[in-house]
């Protein structure tokens, strides 16, 4: 009985093994492609952010988006910053700024600020939305 009882552990031991084997190789391409984006300098705008989410089962917009981001403190609320990354966000290595000129209509030209995602800030918000934190 004791030789039956540990062969019978020995196979379940192996099954588990073997499933556990099949998860890795199915969640693979994900891993990669988490690593990829956390170690990418690619930055996108907030609105394609918001895409990213939807397309991950994340039922929100982009200017849902931007609310809830101004309402959890990772862009500022009010003022010159308006949708600027707060200091938080920054060190958090969420978002960078993206300073650029485009011409006005009298014809001088004017500075613009645009708030970028980075592939941390992706993998965050993505992990965030999906695990439920986003109350």
């Amino acid at each position: 009985d004791f030789i039956i009882g540990l062969a019978t552990k020995l196979k379940q031991a192996n099954e588990e093994k073997s499933r556990l084997q099949e998860k890795i190789e199915a969640d693979k391409p994900k891993v990669l492609f988490a690593e990829s984006l956390q170690v990418s300098d690619d930055t996108i705008n907030v609105n394609d952010l918001a895409k990213l989410l939807k397309q991950n089962g994340v039922d929100i917009g982009e200017m849902r988006l931007f609310k809830w981001l101004r309402d959890n403190g990772y862009l500022i609320k009010s003022g010159t910053e308006y949708n600027m990354p707060t200091q938080k966000s920054m060190n958090l290595g969420l978002f960078k700024v993206k300073i650029g000129t485009r011409q006005s209509s009298n014809g001088t030209p004017k500075m613009t600020r645009t708030p970028k995602v980075t592939g941390k800030g992706q993998m965050y918000f993505l992990n965030k939305f999906r695990l439920g934190d986003s109350a």
